[in-house]
């Protein structure tokens, strides 16, 4: 499977700070701030209302996007009346929200509730919820009070901001697709609603894509390898990605004093504001993005050590997808055995999608339909 080095890069935390304004800046696209962006949402669902987006009826509001990839923030209002405030990312393309498969940020407040102490992270699966985890809030979000939340995924990575800082992060592989991206509540006041997706480049997408399948079995596969992914290899990942971050800053920072001491303002501010956009935890610009010279030498080879890290994940998850291609294998044997032929032709396809999706051929053990 290719290399998913830039994506890499960012699995830690994708949020700059809490945002101040709402403005398009750093990535960071505005959503639902005019009654035009809202023309196709009933009043009774969704109004502006003294600069504030004003949402009832629990249906939610979303805006596709390009990747499955990303963040939304909002600053909450609370206000009299607010119940079930949240932010949803991947959700699927499902007339029906009931129906629909997404990543939640919820505050649990009951109508005449007037705190709340903790947020909650769920995903929900064709109307089932299933608890990905909580946290706890610097201090209760009451009535009158303002807060500004973030939620990104990218890959596996899912993380939680409250007013610009970390308080939450999980591995879950519940949801790897979805493009809508939005709010719901049961009634609830936004503002400042942005949205940033990162969309990958083929030669940095090191993370499993696995297929769709409603069979208990192979879900049961899919599950025990993304398990073990994360388990054995994810967490030394992340770890040299981050020590390459810290080198990678020292070295700016060295750079950077050199320049200062030289009277060189225009490599010094070249260098402050790449170390910026580090510390900001910003994606990485686009390999084809100009480089100032200054900073080329430097960002070189900041990419081909994260290349280097991308090849290695690559190599480490050989051997464990190796394993589940071959459980695929024994599954797609054993209903042959029970001359169940179409369903094992199905896992046949599924199988050698799955190892056509890593880069390889499906390994073959014995005979097949």
């Amino acid at each position: 499977m290719p290399p998913r080095a830039l994506l890499t890069l960012a699995l830690l935390t994708l949020s700059s700070a809490a945002p101040a304004q709402a403005q398009d800046t750093d990535g960071w696209k505005t959503l639902f701030a005019t009654k035009r962006d809202l023309k196709d949402y009933p009043k009774e669902q969704v109004e502006l209302v003294d600069g504030l987006l004003h949402l009832r009826n629990g249906a939610g509001i979303f805006v596709p996007q390009p990747s499955p990839d990303g963040a939304i923030r909002a600053r909450f209002h609370f206000r009299e009346g607010t119940a079930f405030p949240q932010l949803r990312i991947r959700r699927s393309d499902a007339a029906n929200t009931k129906d629909a498969d997404y990543y939640n940020l919820l505050f649990y407040i009951r109508p005449g509730q007037t705190s709340v102490s903790e947020g909650i992270v769920d995903a929900s699966l064709h109307g089932k919820g299933k608890r990905v985890g909580s946290f706890p809030l610097p201090q209760p979000f009451a009535l009158g009070d303002t807060l500004d939340i973030e939620l990104s995924v990218l890959g596996d990575h899912l993380q939680v901001l409250v007013n610009g800082k970390s308080v939450f992060q999980i591995t879950d592989t519940t949801l790897a697709t979805g493009s809508l991206w939005g709010l719901a509540a049961g009634e609830a006041w936004y503002s400042h609603i942005q949205v940033r997706t990162h969309t990958p480049t083929p030669e940095a997408d090191a993370a499993p894509r696995l297929g769709k399948t409603t069979d208990p079995r192979i879900l049961q596969l899919q599950q025990a390898f993304t398990a073990a992914i994360a388990r054995d290899i994810t967490p030394a990942h992340l770890a040299a990605v981050q020590a390459l971050d810290t080198q990678y800053t020292a070295a700016l920072d060295r750079a950077l004093d050199t320049a200062t001491q030289a009277g060189d303002l225009d490599t010094a501010l070249i260098l402050r504001t790449e170390k910026k956009r580090m510390e900001d935890k910003a994606p990485l610009p686009a390999a084809d993005t100009p480089t100032p010279e200054p900073l080329k030498p430097l960002l070189i080879t900041y990419r081909a050590s994260l290349l280097q890290l991308a090849a290695q994940h690559t190599q480490r998850l050989l051997p464990l997808r190796e394993k589940y291609l071959q459980a695929l294998q024994t599954y797609q044997d054993e209903l042959t055995r029970t001359q169940n032929l179409d369903a094992a032709l199905t896992v046949k396809k599924f199988r050698e999608t799955e190892a056509a999706a890593a880069g390889g051929a499906a390994p073959s053990t014995s005979a097949k339909p």
